[in-house]
């Protein structure tokens, strides 16, 4: 067992098998960890709303100092993240290689649970300290979109859940849309009569080898990962596709115009094969832009300059549950903990990184005593 609490945390909460939706395990050890540490903790309904086996976890720390701050991560992760063993080599904690890491997010976790060690083992004054551990973030942000924050009093959050180096504050997040479109072919033999059909599957092929994907500007990516027939049966010419997919872009502007563009070209090509097509475009989550010099983002970067890291201010690629939290009315920014490849079996964690979050959280905490 390590030594250093932070990391005997993260070694435990990632060989926890979880994912969005079944969060039991790993909701009933963080609750058993934060009463431990002097918080009031609950439950939310979260779960109920989406079907899963548990709640968003809540709590708070009072050190009765004034002011309020709320720390946030999920306990979720994406697919590939059963049976995890991690494995600590050259600085750095990996998987095995056949799965994730998922230091997305229980580096986070371990991180504000390291920081509330610290502020009650120092024994000074310091303000309301509210903890939100989500679920189902990684199935959209599902957790924080159906959060009560009615309990809360923060103002201001700081999400634990950013790849990058210890340093790197990401003030600014993109919104993001899911698409999906389904193509209406028309069956046939495909020995006898195949010029009678009407192939769905090659008509969506040709709407995806026309549509632009990837890195689409500075502020716009897109990606189709999906793709579902109607049957299995080689004889036939395939009479239904469904593709599943997404885009999000920094620039609102740039992500409607893509989403009506794409809407478009479906009904062009569709039109084109003599199928039908039918395009679903739904907005999943708000992005954000929080100023570099607003209060929210300096206390984060006072605390690392105290800390004598370089600070990093910039953009992500991928949406937070600090993107559901700003649009309720929390300001929120997100915080990297020192993870890279994040949702591959590459996914990799700086060990020091890890160990100096914990220092983070507390700096963080101190500077939001108000005055």
């Amino acid at each position: 067992m390590a030594r250093e609490p932070i990391l005997a945390d993260f070694l435990e909460l990632v060989q926890i098998d979880v994912v969005s939706r079944k969060e039991r395990l790993a909701a009933d050890l963080l609750k058993k960890k934060l009463s431990s540490i002097g918080c009031q903790v609950w439950e939310d309904e979260a779960g109920k709303v989406v079907d899963g086996d548990a709640g968003n976890v809540l709590a708070v720390l009072d050190g009765g100092a004034p002011g309020a701050v709320l720390l946030c991560a999920h306990m979720d992760r994406v697919g590939n993240g059963l049976g995890i063993k991690p494995i600590r080599r050259d600085g750095m904690i990996l998987s095995d290689g056949s799965t994730i890491l998922a230091a997305d997010d229980m580096a986070g976790v371990a991180a504000i649970l390291d920081g509330l060690r610290r502020v009650v083992k120092n024994g000074r004054p310091f303000p309301r300290v509210e903890v939100l551990f989500t679920i189902c973030e990684e199935a959209g942000l599902l957790g924080s979109q159906n959060l009560n924050t009615k309990p809360l009093q923060a103002k201001r959050c700081y999400t634990f859940d950013s790849p990058g180096r210890i340093g790197r504050l990401i003030n600014r997040a993109p919104t993001a849309a899911s698409i999906q479109f389904k193509v209406y072919g028309k069956s046939a033999h495909a020995g006898n009569e195949p010029e009678n059909g009407i192939d769905a599957l090659k008509t969506a092929a040709a709407i995806l080898a026309s549509a632009k994907t990837g890195r689409l500007d500075s502020d716009t990516t897109a990606n189709f990962s999906t793709l579902t027939t109607g049957g299995d049966n080689t004889g036939s010419v395939c009479d239904y596709v469904e593709v599943k997919g997404g885009a999000r872009s920094l620039d609102n502007e740039k992500l409607i115009a893509y989403t009506c563009a794409f809407q478009i070209l479906c009904k062009n090509v569709a039109q084109s094969f003599g199928a039908r097509v039918e395009v679903d475009v739904v907005y999943r989550y708000q992005g954000f832009h929080i100023p570099e010099e607003s209060k929210t983002v300096q206390i984060a970067a006072e605390a690392l300059k105290e800390m004598s890291i370089p600070v990093l201010i910039n953009a992500s690629g991928g949406g937070m549950d600090a993107n559901e939290l700003n649009l309720r009315g929390i300001e929120s920014i997100g915080v990297a903990t020192g993870y890279a490849a994040n949702h591959t079996v590459r996914e990799n964690l700086v060990e020091a990184d890890l160990l100096r979050c914990g220092e983070l959280v507390e700096k963080i905490i101190y500077h939001c005593i108000e005055a």
